[in-house]
C-alpha cells in the first residue's frame, strides 16, 4: 500500500513537470516586464500628492484629464458594486523598506473564484488607488493560502499573472498547511510555470526573514500590529474618492468661470453692464460657497478618519492605521488644492472686478454725457440769440421764454460740472478708457466756460438794460409831471406864494437826479454799450423833452423873482443835458 502511494505521488510530480511544457507560453509580469496594453490605460499624476506649489501656468487640459481619471476610478467599480466588499484583496497600507506598497490576498479563496473581468477590474482598481510613483516602483503581494488548497493557490497566482497591470517586485505565498496539501505541494513549488517572482513560505513568521520589510507593516492576520477593517476601509475609500472628484470638479469649474469672465465682452449700455456685474457676482459667490463647503467637508472627513467606529475616540497612533493616514493625507492635499483654487480665483477677481466697476462708471459717464451734451449746445445757441434780442428790445428779453432759458442754464451748469468732475475722477484712477474720457472732459470744460461767460454777459446786459429802461421811464414820467405842474400848480394864488412855488420847482428839478441824465460821460457810455434799438429811437425825443421842461421850469422861476445865483446852477444842468443829447445823437448817427 505504501508503495502505491509513493508511486502515485511520483506520477503527480511528473505530470506537473510536463504540463507547462505542453501548454503555450504566455506573457508574464515581473519587476521588469508588464503589459503595455493594460498599463497604458492608467493616467495618473506624476507626483505623489497635490501641493500648493502648483502654478497658474499649468495647462487647463491637465485639470480635465485628472477629472476624467477620478471619474474613471469611480466608474471602474460601477458594473460590480459589491466586488470591493468581497475582500478578495486588501491594502492595509504597509510598505517595504524601499517603499513598495504591500497588498494582501486574504486566506478566503475569493480572488481565484472571480471571473477574468472581475479579477482584472479589482486588480486594476487596487493599482490605481496608489500613486504613479508607487506603481513604477512595483508592488509586493502577500498571498495567504494557509487554509486553502494548492489548486486555489495556483489559480490565485494565475489571476495575478494575467490581470495585474503593474510591475510586481515580489510575491510571498504562504503555503497550504494541511497534511494532504503539504504532501502534494512539493511538486507544485518546484514547478516554474508561474513566471512570477514567487517566494513560498510555510509560516507567517517567515515573511520578515529576508529583511525586505518589518513586522510592523503587516495586519494582525499576518502577525503584525496594523489595524485594518475592510468594511471601514471601503467606506472611507469611496468617500475619499468622491471628495477627490469633487475637488477636481471645483478646480475645473473655477477655470471655466475665470475663462468665461475673462472672455466676456464689456457691454455698451448701463443696464447691460449692471446685469453683467450682477451675473458675475452670483457666479463668484456660488464658486466661493462651493469651495468653502468643500473645505468644510474635508475637515469633517478628517474627523471621521480620526475616530474608531465603536467608541468614537480619536486615533492616537496613526502609524497603526496607515490606510487612514493615506486617506487623511489625500484629504489634506485636496483641501490645500481648494485653498489654492480659492486664492487663485481671489487674485483674478481682485483684478477683474475693478475693471467691471470701471466699465460701469464709464457707461454711466457716457450716458450722462450723451444726454446732457445736446441740451448744452441748445442752451448755448439760445444764449447767442438772447444776446441779439437784448440789442433789439427789452420787452422781448422780459418774455417767459428768456426766463426759462436762463433757468435751464442755471440748472444744467451744475450737472455739467458734476459730469466733468466724474470724468476727472475716472482719469485719476488710471481708467482703461482714459483716451476716450479725456476728449469728452475737454469738450465739457469748453462748453461750461462758454455758458458761464455768455450767461454772465447776458445777465449783465439785462441788468444794464433794465436799469436804463427804468431811468428812461422815470425821465418820461418826470417830463409829464413837469408839464402838468407848469400848467396848474406853479401859479401865484392866495394860497401859494412865489417863494413856495420856487421851492417846489427846485425840488422837482432835484428829482431829475434819480435818472442820472446830468452826467454826460456816464450817460454816453451806458447808452453806447447797452441801449437797445427801441431805446435809440426813444432817447433823442426824451432828451429834448427833458431839456424843454428844465428850461420852462427855469423860466417860471425867473418870472417869480428867482435870484441870479440859482439861475447859474440851473444853466449848468441844462448845459449838461445838451452835451449828453449831442453825444447820444452823434453815437446814434455812427
Amino acid at each position: 500500500m505504501l508503495l502505491c502511494l509513493l508511486y502515485f505521488k511520483f506520477l503527480i510530480k511528473i505530470w506537473f513537470i510536463i504540463r507547462p511544457l505542453l501548454s503555450k507560453p504566455q506573457s508574464i509580469h515581473t519587476c521588469d516586464q508588464r503589459s503595455p496594453k493594460i498599463f497604458d490605460l492608467f493616467i495618473l499624476s506624476d507626483t505623489d500628492s497635490y501641493t500648493s506649489s502648483r502654478t497658474g501656468s499649468e495647462k487647463d487640459s491637465d485639470i480635465y484629464d485628472e477629472l476624467r481619471d477620478k471619474m474613471s476610478l469611480i466608474s471602474m467599480m460601477a458594473p460590480h458594486p459589491d466586488l470591493l466588499y468581497k475582500e478578495a484583496i486588501t491594502a492595509p497600507g504597509g510598505t517595504t523598506k524601499e517603499r513598495h506598497p504591500i497588498l494582501v490576498i486574504p486566506d478566503n479563496a475569493r480572488l481565484g473564484s472571480l471571473t477574468d473581468e472581475e479579477a482584472s477590474c479589482l486588480l486594476s482598481y487596487y493599482c490605481k488607488i496608489h500613486t504613479h510613483a508607487e506603481q513604477k516602483r512595483g508592488f509586493v503581494i502577500i498571498v495567504d493560502r494557509r487554509n486553502d488548497t494548492w489548486l486555489a493557490t495556483r489559480a490565485t497566482l494565475w489571476k495575478i499573472r494575467e490581470h495585474f497591470p503593474a510591475p510586481v517586485e515580489l510575491i510571498y505565498c504562504l503555503e497550504p498547511n494541511s497534511i494532504l496539501q503539504k504532501t502534494f505541494g512539493a511538486g507544485l513549488k518546484q514547478v516554474n510555470g508561474y513566471n512570477l517572482p514567487v517566494r513560498f513560505l510555510q509560516k507567517a513568521e517567515d515573511l520578515c526573514s529576508d529583511g525586505f520589510f518589518t513586522l510592523d507593516q503587516l495586519p494582525p492576520t499576518l502577525g503584525g500590529p496594523l489595524l485594518y477593517d475592510h468594511k471601514t476601509w471601503c467606506s472611507h475609500r469611496l468617500a475619499v474618492e468622491k471628495y477627490e472628484m469633487n475637488t477636481c470638479e471645483l478646480d475645473a469649474e473655477s477655470t471655466d468661470v475665470m475663462d468665461k469672465m475673462r472672455n466676456t465682452d464689456l457691454p455698451n449700455e448701463t443696464d447691460e453692464t449692471d446685469e453683467m456685474i450682477k451675473e458675475q457676482l452670483v457666479m463668484r459667490n456660488h464658486l466661493k460657497t462651493d469651495v468653502n463647503e468643500g473645505i468644510k467637508r474635508g475637515n469633517a472627513l478628517q474627523e471621521v478618519m480620526l475616530q474608531f467606529d465603536n467608541d468614537k475616540k480619536k486615533v492616537v497612533n496613526l502609524e497603526r492605521v496607515p490606510d487612514r493616514m493615506r486617506n487623511i493625507l489625500t484629504i489634506r492635499d485636496c483641501m490645500e488644492r481648494l485653498a489654492f483654487v480659492e486664492k487663485q480665483f481671489d487674485n483674478f477677481w481682485s483684478e477683474h472686478y475693478p475693471m467691471l466697476l470701471q466699465c460701469q462708471q464709464l457707461r454711466k459717464f457716457e450716458v450722462k454725457f450723451r444726454n446732457l451734451w445736446p441740451t448744452m449746445n441748445e442752451r448755448l445757441q439760445a444764449l447767442n440769440k438772447l444776446n441779439d434780442k437784448i440789442e433789439q428790445s427789452v420787452d422781448l428779453v422780459k418774455s417767459e421764454a428768456v426766463a426759462d432759458i436762463i433757468q435751464d442754464i442755471e440748472e444744467i451748469t451744475p450737472q455739467a460740472k458734476d459730469i466733468l468732475a466724474m470724468g476727472k475722477r475716472l482719469i485719476a484712477t488710471r481708467h482703461y478708457a482714459d483716451d476716450s474720457i479725456r476728449p469728452k472732459c475737454k469738450e465739457l470744460e469748453g462748453v461750461i466756460a462758454l455758458l458761464e461767460s455768455k450767461s454772465r454777459n447776458c445777465d449783465e446786459k439785462l441788468a444794464r438794460c433794465t436799469e436804463l429802461e427804468e431811468r428812461i421811464n422815470k425821465a418820461e414820467k418826470w417830463c409829464r409831471d413837469g408839464m402838468d405842474r407848469l400848467g396848474a400848480r406853479w401859479t401865484i394864488t392866495p394860497d401859494a406864494s412865489a417863494a413856495g412855488i420856487i421851492h417846489d420847482i427846485d425840488a422837482f428839478l432835484k428829482e431829475a437826479d434819480a435818472f442820472k441824465l446830468d452826467n454826460p460821460k456816464e450817460f454816453h457810455n451806458l447808452f453806447k454799450t447797452h441801449a437797445t434799438r427801441e431805446m435809440n429811437e426813444r432817447l433823442p425825443e426824451l432828451l429834448r423833452e427833458v431839456e424843454e421842461v428844465t428850461e420852462l421850469c427855469v423860466a417860471r422861476k425867473t418870472s417869480l423873482g428867482w435870484s441870479k445865483e440859482m439861475k447859474d446852477s440851473t444853466d449848468g444842468r441844462r448845459s449838461s443835458l445838451s452835451v449828453a443829447g449831442s453825444r447820444f445823437v452823434r453815437a446814434g448817427s455812427r
